[in-house]
């Protein structure tokens, strides 16, 4: 038990809080939420053109056009660890709060070319669990009975170009750039909260083969973050105490298609999936000690496979009506729990509902909101052990067109 309970410690003190779909949101502004993330055959907006460069290049305006999206997120968190006492013990995070954004802006340079520049939080939040998180084990060299806070969060800023082929065929180039932030703290060690910058890039396509059907790809690389270096602390023996910790910790690839058919003018629906490969960055991460002593941080995460399905039916010229939902897998197994403890990378169902409102032939608003349906693993080497979220998301977007 003693070594079980260190090495679960050892991982817990790396868990994150994701969001969405594990650490990937399925949007950035309210039009996309209200879709389920169905967005890339038949994209919304500008911030759309973080998940398909060619987005730009099929939007609807003559000459300039910006989005600015705001949205407040309630994800309610649990723990409940058996480790080291008989007894089951449920946690909840007391950080149920946060903030969302996705900006973007538009530009036609020619009836072919279009320029964009867009910003938003793709993944992340955090937790903030109290110190009854854990009983504390006197056989260990360190107290468990301590809080346990993370923080991660990922801005991407993608500026973008898109090329019309064709009137029925659109590329687009994405630059994509991130600012990534990381802070954790637990009964292992204390890294306070650090900040890096990572680089990509990001290609996509859409054609329209019929007036009704038009198609979406996109392909992003793996945005590779620079290595972290805390000023950390730690008690276990090993690790050498006070010094500089690192880790490499990258955002990864992904692929999406997405199918939209529109019947009528009214009408319009929109199938997509897209593959996550989070074994390439969220199997094993190793954290290096000041001592070069190198604890593996296991988290074992799966690939994912995400579906999305959205519609919207214009119910008059000002008023328009929005759902969507979408489903990825958690990419945490029931044998890897106890190195996920404090993530909340298992909601996998997604609703929403919006309404997008035109104010006149420029400006229109959307509000939408998003539940994430409750969803929780258990363990499957220590009973009573299991980790269990859900969450409410609304989000505000204004949009201007000229």
């Amino acid at each position: 038990m003693k070594k079980l309970l260190l090495a679960s410690l050892l991982v817990l003190s790396a868990s994150l809080l994701f969001a969405q779909k594990a650490d990937q949101m399925i949007g950035v502004s309210a039009l996309q939420f209200a879709r389920g993330g169905a967005i890339i055959a038949s994209p919304v907006d500008a911030p759309s053109m973080i998940y398909n460069p060619a987005a730009i290049g099929a939007l609807g305006f003559n000459k300039v056009g910006f989005d600015m999206g705001l949205g407040v997120v309630n994800p309610p968190r649990k723990i409940t660890s058996a480790i080291g006492t008989p007894k089951e013990q449920t946690t909840e995070s007391g950080a149920n709060s946060y903030l969302g954004m996705g900006n973007g802006v538009i530009i036609k340079v020619s009836d072919k070319l279009v320029l964009g520049m867009a910003a938003g939080g793709v993944s992340g939040l955090g937790t903030d669990f109290p110190s009854t998180t854990l009983p504390d084990n006197p056989k260990t060299p360190f107290p468990e009975n301590v809080s346990i806070v993370t923080k991660k969060g990922l801005l991407k800023i993608t500026p973008t170009l898109a090329y019309k082929i064709s009137d029925n065929f659109i590329i687009g180039l994405s630059l994509q750039i991130g600012n990534q932030s990381l802070a954790l703290k637990s009964p292992a060690f204390i890294l306070p909260q650090s900040e890096r910058w990572g680089f990509g890039g990001s290609v996509g396509l859409i054609y329209k083969a019929t007036p009704k059907l038009q198609f979406g790809l996109s392909y992003t690389s793996k945005l590779n973050v620079a290595e972290y270096e805390f000023n950390g602390t730690s008690l276990l023996p090993p690790a050498g105490g006070e010094g500089v910790y690192t880790m490499d910790m990258d955002s990864p690839q992904q692929v999406a298609f997405g199918v939209s058919f529109a019947p009528n003018e009214r009408l319009l629906i929109e199938g997509d999936f897209k593959w996550i490969n989070q074994s390439d960055v969220m199997n094993e991460i190793d954290l290096v000690s000041p001592t070069g002593y190198v604890i593996p941080l296991k988290f074992g995460w799966d690939d994912q496979m995400v579906y999305a399905l959205g519609a919207q039916f214009k119910v008059n010229k000002c008023v328009k009506l929005l759902s969507g939902w979408s489903y990825g897998a958690t990419p945490i197994v029931p044998e890897n729990v106890n190195n996920n403890l404090g993530s909340i990378a298992v909601v996998e169902h997604h609703i929403s509902l919006g309404i997008q409102k035109s104010w006149n032939e420029n400006l229109s608003s959307t509000f939408s909101y998003t539940r994430g349906l409750h969803n929780e693993v258990q363990s499957a080497t220590v009973p009573g052990n299991k980790i269990e979220a859900e969450f409410n998301m609304f989000y505000f977007e204004l949009s201007f067109r000229m």
